[in-house]
């Protein structure tokens, strides 16, 4: 059996299955706190230019992704996830590459600190997808990464 994964924008009569999945994702990500409250994620569906992706296997919510816009033209890829019984099995950079492919353009993304891997996934996904091109490596963006990607994606 083939699973189908799919990416589709999520409207905000259904926020419900991100807000959901958010908790263990910022718990995850900030051990430490702050606890995760859902009006920080009001703006996805407030303020142009802000997406919201629910990330499907055949149907079953796994993941999301929040992308945001910029003015200049940038599109960032501010938080991403896949729920962690779905993990290793390609399923992350399958949908990361759906959704830079369906905006191409210019792309960056901050790494988490408590990513364990999450350079190296990010590093390795990049380039696996072959639409993509121009990786940069740079320095954290906030006081909670690692690091960060700048790229091109062809359309």
């Amino acid at each position: 059996m083939i699973e189908r994964l799919a990416i589709t924008p999520v409207p905000e009569d259904q926020r419900a299955l991100i807000d959901t999945m958010a908790h263990s994702y910022f718990r995850e990500l900030l051990p430490d706190g702050p606890p995760y409250v859902p009006q920080t994620l009001d703006r996805y569906w407030m303020e142009p230019g802000r997406h919201p992706y629910l990330i499907t296997l055949d149907g079953t919510a796994i993941g999301f992704a929040l992308v945001w816009n910029h003015a200049d033209g940038f599109h960032e890829l501010v938080e991403f996830t896949i729920q962690p019984a779905f993990r290793h099995r390609g399923l992350g950079t399958e949908a990361a590459t759906m959704i830079f492919e369906a905006l191409g353009g210019d792309w960056i993304l901050g790494v988490a600190q408590h990513s364990p891997g999450g350079m190296t996934f990010w590093e390795n996904c990049l380039n696996d997808c072959e639409t993509i091109s121009d990786i940069v490596e740079g320095p954290p963006r906030t006081a909670h990464q690692q690091g960060s990607l700048t790229f091109r994606v062809a359309r």
